[in-house]
């Protein structure tokens, strides 16, 4: 078991409605939900759900930032401000509080350019 917890970070409609106005077009979004719709983020471990969200609001802005580069890399069409009440309206998140890692071999990082 990892000394870690997770959170699954999932899109509203509002994030894809943002996605448009960049010039991302339903179809691009379409074919990228497929790859991208979720992605796992590993945070401090937590052990009650109110401790997940603590953890959250804690490091939202760093979830933020990565979800935006992986969607839209170019930061000078990223909102000016992305506050906690942004990330809620955007993203789901779902927590959980145990993390197992059951792959073999050696965890490699691969951040290919993410802040």
């Amino acid at each position: 078991m990892l000394n870690r917890s997770a959170v699954v970070i999932g899109h509203e409609a509002a994030f894809y409605g943002w996605l448009k106005t960049c010039g991302i077009t339903d179809e691009a979004i379409q074919e990228r939900k497929g790859i991208a719709e979720r992605a796992v983020y590993l945070i401090p471990a937590c052990h009650y759900p109110d401790e997940i969200e603590e953890a959250v609001e804690d490091i939202f802005e760093e979830i933020f930032r990565r979800e935006l580069a992986r969607w839209q890399p170019d930061e000078k069409v990223w909102p000016d401000t992305a506050d906690f009440d942004l990330f809620t309206r955007w993203f789901t998140v779902e927590g959980y509080s145990v993390v197992e890692d059951v792959g073999r071999g050696k965890v490699e990082s691969e951040s290919k350019g993410l802040p």
